[in-house]
């Protein structure tokens, strides 16, 4: 396989993969659990809230690691770089919906997940080999 193809896939997974993360984890907070915070939800939404939001990212990394090449992990790293940057952007501007240890484990959760979810497809069976 060409560089030119590779360099296509792994910028091809680094937006389908955000893309997907932005997509479940918005249907999560939002939809789901009708604006997921410290502040507003029961202990029983935070704790499937979490749980769900954590899955969203585990799904996407596992969406992402099957349309790259195994072995490429830079769509991951530029993912994960997004939430830390989205991170601290919301604690500099002040756009935190909840307490600061909360969203920081939210966001904590999410690039774990992403990994567990390149972990996961890197065992599954089907996935591409380089």
């Amino acid at each position: 396989m060409s560089s030119k193809t590779k360099a296509l896939l792994c910028g091809v997974a680094t937006i389908f993969g955000t893309f997907t993360l932005l997509l479940f984890t918005t249907i999560t907070r939002d939809i789901l659990f009708r604006g997921l915070s410290l502040c507003s939800s029961s202990g029983l939404e935070l704790l499937f809230g979490s749980l769900m939001m954590f899955t969203s990212a585990v799904t996407a990394g596992f969406i992402t690691s099957l349309i790259v090449i195994r072995k490429s992990y830079l769509p991951h790293i530029l993912i994960s770089l997004a939430v830390v940057a989205k991170m601290s952007v919301m604690a500099n501007c002040s756009f935190l919906t909840g307490s600061f240890l909360f969203e920081s484990g939210i966001n904590a959760s999410l690039v774990l997940g992403l990994w567990l979810g390149n972990y996961s497809a890197l065992k599954f069976p089907i996935t591409p080999v380089s």
